[in-house]
């Protein structure tokens, strides 16, 4: 059976914008859709407990969790929806679950313990430590742009977020835009000896294609675009962003956030993409 795709909620309108992300990826993969609430636990004598059965906060979740099902099988009536209220710490519960599907979604801002996703510990830690894709729904588009854009670095190893963005385009029947942005560095030398810029676009242009011949090969259907540019990554994407209906880029955690394990361009992409953007890590699978 395929992997579900979860759903973190918390009764906020960002987190029942996620559900119905969810729900439409879920369909469209053909897999489960599971929707999860945290709540705190009860504390004792430092033992966490699960709330009883009458526990008002218990209630609320439950309510939560009942009103997010009904929203995505109205949705989608024949996808197969589960529902589990977990006790503990935010960024834990949502990381554990993220090993468990193809796909964690997030509402960008919530309430609770989903407070401050995009600036707070808790999304950053989750964008920045969970394995496989984590997708945070910013602004969705009214019209489907039939468009994805994926970030790509052609000399990381390996990469996650293209895998991703290739099952995403081919799920979706959608255009894939790769966007590859470099720029020289800032030296003497360079200045002393100014470069053929032509000459190292053409290159990057070449390598980047001779990177992604393996997934054209292995998704013949889908439409790819490459582009490459000098500039900023973060510009570059965000800018693309405005007719896409998902960005997806990689995390390494490298950059002037790599104490939060999130690299510099995926924050910067989570703050300013005008749609939903997928961050994905590399999966490490048992076995």
């Amino acid at each position: 059976m395929s992997e579900p795709i979860i759903v973190g909620v918390d009764g906020s309108r960002g987190a029942l914008a996620a559900v119905l992300w969810a729900a439409d990826d879920a369909a469209r993969r053909g897999c489960d859709l599971r929707i999860i609430h945290v709540e705190e636990p009860l504390v004792y004598g430092g033992q966490a407990y699960e709330r009883s059965s009458g526990d008002p906060v218990r209630k609320d979740g439950e309510r939560l969790l009942a009103e997010a099902a009904a929203l995505a099988a109205e949705s989608h009536d024949h996808l197969h929806v589960s529902t589990e209220l977990l006790y503990g710490d935010t960024t834990e519960m949502l990381r554990a679950q993220a090993g468990e599907g193809a796909a964690i979604v997030v509402g960008s801002r919530g309430l609770g313990g989903f407070a401050g996703l995009l600036m707070g510990s808790v999304g950053l830690g989750l964008a920045g430590h969970a394995p496989g894709a984590v997708v945070v729904i910013r602004g969705t588009p009214s019209v489907v742009q039939g468009e994805i854009v994926a970030g790509l670095d052609p000399e990381d190893a390996v990469h996650p977020a293209i895998d991703y963005a290739f099952e995403e385009a081919q799920a979706r029947g959608a255009r894939l835009w790769v966007v590859h942005a470099w720029d020289l560095p800032s030296s003497r030398v360079v200045a002393s000896f100014p470069p053929d810029l032509e000459f190292i676009a053409q290159a990057r242009q070449k390598h980047v294609h001779d990177v992604l011949s393996p997934w054209a090969k292995r998704y013949p259907r889908v439409e790819v675009t490459e582009s490459v540019f000098r500039g900023n990554p973060i510009a570059a994407l965000c800018e693309t962003s405005a007719r896409a209906d998902l960005v997806v880029v990689g995390s390494r955690g490298r950059g002037v956030i790599r104490s939060a394990m999130l690299g510099s361009v995926s924050h910067g992409v989570l703050h300013y993409a005008s749609c939903p953007v997928a961050v994905v890590r590399p999966r490490v699978r048992a076995g």
